[in-house]
């Protein structure tokens, strides 16, 4: 009984997760979530109380998801693959709505509490630090100049910067260059490591 509970609850979670990915956080309702999973508004209640605990969850669920990708785009063989691994992760996030869902749920327009959406950015950009430094010293043999919670808050700001123009439109090709010259800038704030 508890495993059918288990896979209600996750059946629930995916599909306010994809609700939340095409039309934002603030569309999404709990009918339209139960609708999407073939259950009863109740069982959404049970499992997740309200909607604000609902989209917690998701939240909490794609940020999990969203790190262990941008790690594993990260750990590509070489640095020129990483940025070409980031490049397509980011382009992949905008077209599947993930952009815009992180955006949504964390923007602090209090669909989350201030506590979960600050906790949720600040856990992508230490996680985005690790990786980004650890390719560092490990690919280039170079170490930052800058602290690393301010190496965070750039690759946290690049990346929503240019997933949120590749979702209003911009030209991919044009962004991909802009991308390419952040990477060179944030190589500026290095120095040998020692």
């Amino acid at each position: 009984m508890a495993a059918k509970r288990g896979e209600a609850r996750q059946r629930i979670l995916n599909c306010a997760s994809e609700l939340v990915r095409k039309s934002g956080a603030d569309a999404m309702s709990i009918e339209a979530v139960a609708a999407a999973a073939g259950s009863a508004k109740g069982l959404v209640h049970y499992h997740f109380k309200t909607k604000q605990g609902l989209l917690s969850a998701v939240a909490e669920n794609l940020a999990a998801t969203r790190m262990e990708h941008w790690s594993a785009a990260f750990a590509a063989p070489s640095a020129q693959d990483a940025v070409g691994q980031t490049w397509a992760l980011l382009t992949a996030e905008s077209a599947d709505g993930t952009v815009r869902a992180w955006q949504s749920l964390v923007s602090g327009l209090e669909i989350l509490t201030d506590g979960l959406a600050n906790k949720l950015r600040s856990g992508f950009s230490v996680g985005l630090t690790e990786e980004f430094t650890s390719l560092l010293r490990t690919e280039l043999g170079l170490t930052p100049t800058i602290p690393d919670p301010e190496i965070g808050m750039l690759l946290e700001a690049l990346i929503t910067g240019i997933g949120f123009q590749l979702g209003s439109g911009t030209d991919p090709l044009e962004l991909e260059g802009v991308y390419s010259a952040a990477w060179l800038a944030m190589l500026s704030l290095t120095q040998p490591a020692s």
